[in-house]
């Protein structure tokens, strides 16, 4: 192989910085695209050796090889992509020019061994899809926050989420430009914003500020209040009152646990003020290695109002009896 210019080929200066190579790619790809000049071959030779010499270029250990051992610096070492059964190749991004649909143009063939030997064969065929296999710009993992009841916590839950989502210009197919101009649906960008929806699945035992990622989607828990139990961790309190002569001669309360399960426990005879009972593992469910909470029963006893003359009487004696 001949050596190749990649300097010339961009029209840039071998001090170029990162954003002059970067500026003068975008420049001539658009000028040299092959939406802009369909059927002219030469122009689709010139946008594939415009494209190598920005892969290069743009990469800072590829240029530094390249501007150190000039012609021989394909000899440097080889850099190659998995081999048979060794999984997918090499994957060339040009979404910052044309929005993720660029690959189906750039490499029609002509590309010099350049991407042979150092990228191994993987790297040309990657390159070859079309508009259904193009690479695109691997999206920026969305975070959303998800408000979840303390039944959902203890059950699971589904969530429809709709998350902003860039697109392919349906207008241009990502190339930004249309004719000599630059496309008036995405004003060049080759991209739109749209949305994308999807059903994803909260797990039993998540607890306030977990995080849950499913289809590239990560979840920021949030549990709504309950009326009946305060949540610390993965433990939870109910308060649960029983009146005066209940907590003196002790009684039983019933009640339905966040998971649905009805339960009742047994208040024994002078039992105080503010007096916690616990009940193990019925808590929050285990999850992400953790083990099940705690539900903890706290005693509120409620004092009698509105006496009567003779309940005074009553409690006057008990006084003075204790």
């Amino acid at each position: 192989m001949d050596f190749k210019d990649y300097y010339k080929t961009l029209g840039v200066a071998k001090t170029a910085t990162e954003k002059e190579i970067k500026t003068a790619y975008r420049k001539l790809a658009r000028e040299n695209h092959p939406d802009v000049h369909s059927g002219d071959k030469g122009a689709e030779k010139r946008f594939q050796e415009i494209n190598e010499a920005y892969e290069v270029l743009s990469d800072s250990d590829n240029r530094k090889k390249y501007d150190q051992l000039g012609s021989q610096w394909r000899n440097a070492g080889a850099r190659r992509g998995p081999g048979p059964g060794g999984g997918a190749g090499v994957e060339f991004d040009f979404s910052d020019l044309f929005g993720g649909a660029g690959g189906q143009q750039e490499a029609a063939g002509g590309f010099s061994s350049f991407f042979e030997r150092f990228f191994g064969g993987a790297g040309r065929q990657q390159a070859r899809g079309g508009p259904q296999q193009s690479q695109s710009q691997p999206e920026q993992p969305a975070s959303v926050d998800v408000e979840v009841s303390l039944a959902e916590a203890y059950s699971g839950t589904t969530r429809q989420l709709e998350i902003a989502s860039p697109q392919v210009c349906p207008q241009c197919r990502g190339a930004g430009v249309m004719g000599n101009g630059i496309c008036p649906v995405c004003r060049g960008a080759g991209r739109q914003q749209g949305t994308r929806r999807l059903e994803v699945r909260i797990p039993p035992g998540v607890t306030q500020g977990s995080k849950v990622k499913a289809q590239g989607v990560t979840m920021v828990i949030n549990i709504k209040p309950d009326p009946d139990y305060e949540i610390k961790g993965r433990d939870v309190i109910r308060k649960t009152v029983v009146d005066l002569y209940g907590a003196v001669l002790g009684t039983e309360v019933s009640f339905r646990t966040p998971s649905g399960k009805e339960v009742s426990l047994k208040v024994p005879a002078e039992s105080q003020n503010g007096r916690s009972f616990r009940l193990s593992g019925h808590g929050l469910p285990a999850a992400a290695g953790k083990p099940a909470g705690d539900l903890y029963v706290k005693l509120e006893v409620s004092l009698p109002t509105k006496l009567t003359a003779r309940e005074k009487e009553l409690f006057e004696e008990l006084a003075r009896l204790r």
